[in-house]
């Protein structure tokens, strides 16, 4: 678990000890028989008894997307009080792992109450991006909830962009030219690929390669020139973008390093008052004016003395690390395996 090891390379390394060591050593397990150990560790992890009794701590929730028909329904504590730095995994307690086809607002109402009898001591707050079920189950169950900060500004950036005609003329032509270009002598300066998941929330990728290529474009070959002149057309809008995803990294920086407190939102209005509704384009304007809501209805929930978390990237990176250790085979939707997320 510490080295990232797949199975097969666990047992390979294990032999190479058997040959150094000898019969000292003894048998090398078969790669089955490590993740038997896997799941018989994390099993033994997560049906720690209330193993949050008497402690302050935060609860993040979240689905994964569906493998096969089937979603993990993931519930994890992490301190209440920001720690002055990111979440990290050694933090975390895995409250509860569910598998369905989906989960209603009810159900998710229902595992809260179920989770906060296991967990020993109840949430102060539960994190979550903006699924309706999500909030639905977590608002009627009581407990405050707070939108995870990524999710809501890709939010926001879809509300103001996704409809916006130049927008939506450039992310099509940009798919179009990855079709066109792919193996061919253009294909090495080809946009990265634009996610059909999240794609509001990861754009920065194909916006810094569009800018790159406004910066460069004087000193391609003229080939190039010609393959990707099209980019000029549309250089105020990727500045725009960039100009708006700057602004974001910075604030959502400031809340994932020093957390959210009345403090850092008044930081964080401050600057979008500035680089974001300041600035020549309307749209920003507009995206700026969505931003100052957002960190007035969150911060209108803390006390003066509040530094909360206000990120669920660590939920994010926990389904990461499944998603790479799984079985690539779909149809197998969600395994046993999953008994290896408590260990991290």
């Amino acid at each position: 678990m510490r080295t990232g090891c797949g199975l097969r390379t666990v047992v390979k390394i294990l032999e190479v000890f058997s040959e150094v060591l000898g019969e000292n050593f003894g048998k090398s397990p078969c790669y089955n028989t490590v993740e038997n150990w896997i799941k018989k560790l994390g099993l033994s992890v997560y049906q720690d008894d209330q193993p949050c009794k008497g402690k302050k701590f935060a609860m993040v929730m979240d689905e994964s997307i569906a493998i096969n028909g089937q979603k993990l329904l993931l519930a994890l504590a992490i301190p209440s009080e920001h720690q002055d730095r990111p979440v990290k995994h050694e933090d975390v307690t895995v409250l509860n792992m569910t598998v369905g086809a989906n989960f209603k607002g009810e159900d998710i109402e229902n595992k809260i109450s179920e989770v906060t009898i296991s967990a020993g001591s109840e949430p102060q707050y539960v994190i979550s991006d903006n699924a309706h079920n999500l909030v639905r189950g977590i608002l009627d169950s009581g407990y405050v909830h707070y939108a995870d900060i990524s999710h809501s500004m890709g939010v926001i950036l879809k509300k103001v962009y996704e409809k916006q005609p130049d927008f939506v003329e450039l992310t099509t032509l940009l798919g179009k030219k990855r079709l066109q270009y792919h193996l061919t002598n253009k294909a090495y300066l080809l946009p990265p690929n634009m996610r059909t998941i999240a794609r509001f929330m990861n754009m920065s990728e194909w916006v810094i390669w569009g800018n790159s290529m406004l910066a460069c474009y004087n000193k391609l070959p003229k080939e190039m020139q010609e393959a990707y002149a099209f980019i000029n057309d549309y250089e105020s809008l990727l500045q725009e973008l960039m100009d708006a995803l700057d602004a974001i990294r910075h604030i959502e920086h400031i809340c994932k390093n020093k957390g959210f407190s009345c403090k850092t939102s008044k930081e964080c209005q401050s600057y979008i008052v500035a680089h974001v509704i300041g600035n020549a384009y309307p749209r920003q304007a507009h995206l700026g004016l969505k931003m100052l809501e957002y960190f007035r209805k969150e911060e209108a929930q803390l006390t003066e003395d509040m530094n909360i978390c206000i990120s669920s990237d660590i939920i994010e990176s926990t389904f990461g690390i499944y998603k790479s250790k799984k079985s690539p085979n779909k149809l197998y939707g969600i395994t046993p395996f999953a008994l290896m997320i408590p260990l991290y």
